[in-house]
């Protein structure tokens, strides 16, 4: 892995040099800010059994599902049809190598836009003392559920850009992935109770795989080892495929 940080340097000066990393950071800070000030008018409107924090962090995968797309669409996939991966990899550089410089980047750019946010609560603090705004366990722990699960939507992005050749393609495909993760699983988890009450190891699996029931503990401050394997280990398995399919497509 030594010419990892190369790499990895490369793709960080590619990545802030793209306008469309502003453009895309443009708009998730818009409606990030957006849904905060919602929640706030929502909150002196009707008293709220949650923290505006954590209301707040159960929305983060609005803007996901259209975020790590257009952060991870271009990795690959333009590089494969600019015609520069066989040369990229006749250089010293190994598949390894280059799927992790460009997942890292991906990543690095992905938390950094995420704990951006947090100058919402802090600037509401600032007018308004009230410590709801800034309770500790939620942020702390809603915020170490994104940095964990982004690691898994990042390397769904990296997957998809390595499966295809068109930028458009890796988009829609890692959309579609995303979608189904986050929004299919709390579908599922909502109807079985209903229509799985004999499979007790598919509704394991449903709850073991649900996001939006992942952030709901985390933003609540309850840290939980099962959801950080789950998005370990499918990080791994994204990342594991997209080399295949790097090495496959030479």
């Amino acid at each position: 892995m030594k010419h990892f940080f190369t790499l990895l340097k490369h793709e960080l000066r590619r990545i802030l040099l793209s306008p469309t990393t502003y453009l895309a950071s443009f708009f998730f800070l818009l409606v990030m800010g957006l849904i905060y000030q919602l929640i706030l008018e929502d909150y002196n409107r009707v008293p709220q059994e949650m923290l505006p924090s954590n209301i707040f962090l159960n929305m983060f995968f609005i803007p996901v599902v259209f975020l790590v797309p257009l952060l991870t669409m271009r990795s690959i996939a333009e590089e494969r049809r600019m015609g520069l991966m066989d040369s990229l990899l006749t250089t010293p550089i190994n598949s390894i190598e280059l799927v992790a410089g460009k997942f890292v980047a991906a990543y690095l750019l992905y938390v950094g836009l995420y704990l951006l946010t947090l100058a919402y609560p802090a600037i509401t603090y600032y007018y308004f003392p009230d410590e709801r705004v800034l309770d500790k366990a939620s942020l702390i722990g809603g915020y170490s559920f994104i940095c964990g699960s982004g690691l898994l939507f990042i390397s769904i992005g990296i997957l998809a850009s390595a499966l295809s050749r068109s930028q458009l393609v890796a988009g829609i495909f890692s959309f579609s992935m995303l979608f189904g993760l986050i929004v299919g699983t709390n579908a599922l988890a909502n109807q079985a109770d209903l229509f799985l009450n004999d499979y007790d190891a598919v509704k394991v699996i449903i709850d073991y795989s649900h996001v939006l029931e992942h952030v709901k503990d985390f933003s609540r401050g309850v840290i939980d080892t099962r959801p950080i394997i789950f998005y370990l280990s499918g990080t791994m398995l994204m990342l594991s495929l997209a080399v295949l399919a790097v090495d496959h497509k030479r």
